[in-house]
Parts: C-alpha cells; structure tokens; sequence
C-alpha cells in the first residue's frame, strides 16, 4: 500500500504593523523639537544669569548640544515633509 503524503500547513502571510505612518512620526519629532527647544532656551538663560564658571560652562555646553539635536530633528522634520509629498 502507498504511503499518503503528509500535508505542509500553508502559513498565513501575517500583515505588517511596522508600516510608516508619516503623520504619528511628525507629530513626534514636532513634539522632540519643542522639548529640546525649550531646554536649550532653560539652559542658555541659565548660562546668561550664573556667575559661577563651572556651571556656566555647563549650561553653554548643554545649550549647544540641545541646539544641535534641535536642528537634527529640523532636518528629520524635513526628510518626513517630503516623504510626505512623495508618497502621495
């Protein structure tokens, strides 16, 4: 007598959940921006205002480092805006 053949399982193609939803990720780097925005501004006031030279060499470090991740989300900001026109 011939064996039968066992059947594979056919797997289900699940769908992808990672797919790019362009206006949740502005609406995240427009709210980084305006955090780090608002610390380099603390920070940079601080840096104006504190007498002592430690501290404020501290505050003018942290107020460059927050600007630059400022103007790296900028620059992400305007990779999703023309994604954005792209896709339509």
């Amino acid at each position: 007598m011939a064996k039968k053949r066992a059947r594979k399982k056919a797997r289900k193609k699940i769908a992808s959940k990672n797919k790019f939803n362009v206006k949740n990720k502005i609406s995240i780097v427009v709210y980084n921006i305006l955090l780090f925005l608002a610390l380099g501004l603390v920070s940079f006031v601080l840096y104006q205002i504190v007498q002592d030279s430690f501290l404020n060499d501290l505050f003018f470090v942290m107020a460059m480092a927050f600007g630059f991740i400022v103007v790296s989300f900028l620059i992400l900001l305007l990779i999703l805006f023309i994604i954005k026109v792209v896709k339509k």
